[in-house]
């Protein structure tokens, strides 16, 4: 369809509001055909007693941008003078007729409106319905009177017979001027569903009681249930009663299904269209446009909701949601929020990936995730809950039909920045990243930077530690986007990392932060072809300074423990632990003084003997060696009660693991002494202080409770 008409200012007419439409121009569902004929039925009717025609349909249909349009066409009509009446500036009963002829005067007296072929005929009549307001206002003062309809008829009937004689020879007065009107009145009365019901039953007397004048047509628009409602209390028939005043009704017609989603999209076009959004999800916004926002929408006025708060939300959240999911959140939040809300209230049910084997099931958990999945349909039209299920909350599918995903899609679904896994689907709901997690961006950036060294180092750079977690372990699920020439590269880039994060667990079950730059290596290794693999591990060897970063990088690619199978031959292997623990007996101290897991490194790579007496590697005495060893031999054992939040602390150290390196206990006493000598009273870190109580402990011979 052709681009959303414009205003004068510029801006597309679905971004101004909720106004309606002015002028053909701003047609979105081509109504300007249906406005021509309604303009041709209230020229060419008969209007010698009057006649009401009536304009109808629901709340945001569009009857106010019919009326505007065919009261476009009736202006510019030499034969037609249109008066607007708004039913809102009344202030009570008594008031409204008063008002209604005021209104009539004037708009008939106004030179900037009068039809010339109209001039003389509407002045005249302007004169006379200004007198009549006159001799209609003093109705109101009459002692006891009923509203201002009663009081008129009662007046007519006789009760004061000068008024009586005034008003009715008025009225045949403007009733034989309008009758020699060549051409008629349009009245356009709007919004009167909008209005209290006691103002809809006094607006419609006004209409019975004037509708009759010659060529005054009245142009009504409501939504006919309200209105019938209206009119129906006090033991009347409402639609019998509207029958008896309108002569002509006229349904607004729904918006064509085409039509209405062309208008969507066009409007979703322009609202998107300065703002860069994330690329996953193409392949799943049709089926989410078609099948759950689309359906959501009836009328244009809902559109325009719509859209008044989509470029805000994607601009708040665009980066973080992909666009599929956040469109369709959006459309569900505005056209249906009581399902809105119970999303927010069921993250965990709609995002909770449950193990398919029998006994990982939680049933109890499953039933009530069910109900719960389940309430969330029932609050949208049938077809849209199961869409929304189908494409957008995966991991639910398993209540409705028994399909089940793993761990690997939640992988995929945070990569994708679907609301499929719980950190996306909060974030929405909240605009805030929990604790410790990285802005998509600097995932994006991460991941454009993989096949350049220089840049992946740089991107990494970047990142703050409290967030190279959350990085790492989103990075996985990129791994098979980096080019295969560009694997020991990457690989030797995430092995310096290791440094950038703390010896210390950061919670009760941590086994270690490491894994985190050591699960990427693995997958990277694992995509190199066998016959490239020692070249590709020869290469990553070289390129990494790190003992710890080389011991562990072999462990990954040879031979695991209870497996036969390995990345790289045995011989290279061999050649490669045997460099390692050579390099290791002779690195000077400025060089190990600040390795990472520097115990384990020697342990597991060079040959220790407890009852050698001689330290393992040469540097080992060194003050600041020893104290390296003493920190990397800390550990925390923590343990809490069951039902309890307390956590107990416990400090320990590797203590066989000291021996064996300094070649039996008596030189590592003499070496922990020596630190202590070297040390002083200077200021030391918080660990090894905590390494060094915990020697002294132990060199009394106190151990754990659980040795």
């Amino acid at each position: 369809m052709p681009a959303p008409s414009r205003t004068p200012d510029g801006r597309s007419v679905l971004f101004v509001g909720d106004d309606p439409i002015l002028d053909a121009e701003a047609d979105l569902l081509n109504r300007s055909r249906l406005a021509v004929a309604i303009a041709d039925e209230v020229q060419a009717m008969n209007a010698e007693r009057g006649a009401v025609i009536a304009i109808t349909g629901k709340w945001g249909t569009g009857k106010t941008s019919l009326l505007n349009l065919t009261a476009n066409i009736l202006r510019d009509q030499e034969a037609v003078q249109v008066i607007d009446f708004n039913p809102w500036f009344f202030s009570g009963t008594d008031h409204l007729i008063q008002f209604f002829f005021d209104e009539m005067s004037r708009q008939l007296s106004s030179t900037r409106n009068r039809k010339q072929r109209l001039k003389d005929a509407t002045a005249s009549i302007a004169d006379k319905f200004n007198k009549y307001s006159a001799s209609l206002s003093p109705l109101k003062f009459i002692p006891g009177a009923t509203p201002f309809i009663d009081a008129a008829q009662k007046t007519s009937e006789g009760i004061s017979q000068a008024l009586t004689t005034s008003v009715h020879e008025q009225r045949i007065e403007i009733s034989d001027a309008l009758s020699q009107l060549n051409g008629r009145i349009v009245v356009l009365i709007d919004d009167i569903d909008r209005l209290t019901r006691q103002e809809i039953r006094d607006l419609f007397r006004l209409v019975r009681l004037n509708g009759s004048f010659p060529n005054v047509v009245y142009l009504l628009c409501f939504d006919r249930k309200v209105v019938e409602n209206a009119l129906g209390e006090e033991g009347l028939d409402g639609a019998a009663y509207l029958e008896k005043i309108v002569k002509t009704s006229v349904e607004v017609p729904s918006a064509a299904d085409e039509a209405l989603a062309s208008v969507l999209r066009a409007g979703m076009l322009e609202a998107l269209a300065e703002i860069t959004a994330p690329g996953p999800g193409e392949d799943r916004f049709a089926d989410v446009f078609w099948q759950v926002v689309r359906p959501l929408f009836s009328t244009v006025r809902d559109v325009k909701r719509f859209l008044s708060s989509l470029t805000l939300t994607v601009r708040s959240a665009g980066d973080e949601v992909a666009l599929p999911d956040l469109i369709a959140l959006e459309a569900i939040r505005v056209m249906r929020p009581a399902a809105h809300d119970l999303i927010a209230q069921n993250v965990g049910a709609l995002t909770t990936v449950h193990g398919w084997q029998t006994e990982n099931r939680n049933q109890a958990a499953l039933a009530a995730d069910a109900e719960k999945v389940g309430a969330i349909m029932e609050a949208l039209p049938t077809d849209v809950g199961r869409a929304l299920i189908t494409y957008v909350f995966p991991a639910a599918i398993l209540h409705t039909e028994n399909v089940w995903h793993g761990n690997d899609s939640l992988q995929a679904w945070r990569r994708d920045r679907r609301v499929a896994h719980s950190t996306v689907l909060k974030y929405y709901l909240h605009r805030e990243l929990p604790s410790g997690t990285a802005p998509s961006s600097q995932i994006d950036a991460i991941v454009r930077a993989a096949e350049d060294e220089q840049a992946l180092v740089s991107a990494l750079s970047e990142v703050p530690d409290d967030h190279l977690e959350d990085v790492l372990d989103r990075f996985l699920a990129h791994i098979d986007e980096i080019d295969s020439s560009a694997i020991p590269a990457t690989v030797a880039t995430l092995l310096t990392l290791f440094p950038r994060f703390s010896e210390e667990p950061s919670r009760m079950f941590d086994f270690g932060r490491d894994y985190t730059v050591l699960r990427p290596v693995r997958k990277l290794m694992q995509r190199v072809a066998s016959d490239d693999a020692d070249l590709v591990a020869r290469r990553v060897y070289e390129k990494t300074e790190s003992p710890y970063a080389r011991l562990r990088f072999l462990s990954l690619v040879g031979k695991q423990e209870g497996s036969e199978t390995q990345v790289i031959s045995s011989e290279l292997e061999e050649t490669l632990r045997t460099d390692l623990s050579e390099y290791l007996k002779s690195a000077p101290a400025d060089r190990l003084s600040s390795e990472r897991e520097l115990l384990r490194t020697v342990v597991q790579a060079v040959n220790c003997d407890a009852e050698s007496g001689e330290p393992a590697f040469a540097s080992a005495t060194a003050p600041t060696v020893t104290a390296r060893l003493l920190e990397s031999a800390l550990s925390t054992s923590r343990r809490n009660t069951l039902g309890s939040v307390v956590v107990d602390a416990e400090d320990r150290l590797a203590w066989d693991a000291l021996i064996s390196v300094f070649g039996g206990a008596s030189q590592l006493f003499r070496a922990v002494e020596q630190l202590k000598e070297h040390v002083g009273g200077q200021e030391v870190n918080e660990r090894l202080q905590r390494a060094v109580v915990a020697f002294d402990q132990y060199s009394t011979g106190w151990r754990p409770r659980d040795f």
